[in-house]
């Protein structure tokens, strides 16, 4: 299935991706990344050689096709603008078992592709794992045959000393630089 997925995207986009050397190739690590199209998370999991798991709006688990299809890629569900404690511990399960989690601190797709505010969801993860977190940013625009760019930074390692803000600033500021970069080139 994932090889199908993967041809799929490449075939309907002109799919890149850098910085994948930045990705830990064995361990659990955690991906933030801004969030500008519904297919962010399958694009992501496209570019990253492990199996990737990522939170979805809890709306889309109501859907029945679409829960079965996300759910079987990797999808759990989180309950937005909630204090959902369920989806807390599923998340921090993954880093856990070794596992490799997508978050998008947006909490929602960006309007005008722009890089948004960063919720602390992914800090009090990272935090709570202590696990590395990669800083990914997605530009372009999804259409057929258009450019879609994933680029992956270096792996922010979380420190005792770190406050949920302290951590979340680093990651959006990073993703804002690889956004930058990858709007160059």
């Amino acid at each position: 299935m994932r090889a199908v997925a993967v041809g799929l995207l490449h075939g309907m986009f002109r799919l890149r991706a850098h910085g994948r050397s930045n990705l830990p190739v064995e361990g659990p690590f955690l991906i933030a990344s801004n969030h500008i199209n519904i297919l962010d998370p399958f694009v992501i999991g496209a570019c990253v050689p492990r199996f990737v798991e990522f939170m979805a709006k809890d709306e889309l688990f109501h859907i029945p096709l679409v829960s079965g299809v996300i759910r079987y890629l990797g999808a759990f569900p989180v309950r937005r603008g909630a204090n959902d404690k369920a989806a807390l511990k599923r998340a921090l399960e993954v880093p856990k078992r070794g596992g490799c989690l997508v978050i998008f601190p947006e909490g929602h797709r960006s309007r005008d592709c722009k890089v948004g505010k960063g919720l602390p969801g992914i800090a009090l993860v990272a935090r709570r794992s202590m696990c590395p977190v990669v800083p990914c940013a997605i530009v372009g625009t999804y259409g057929f045959r258009r450019s879609v760019t994933v680029r992956f930074g270096e792996a922010i390692i979380p420190s005792h000393d770190d406050t949920n803000e302290s951590l979340l600033d680093k990651l959006m500021t990073q993703i804002q630089a690889l956004h930058s970069v990858s709007n160059l080139g």
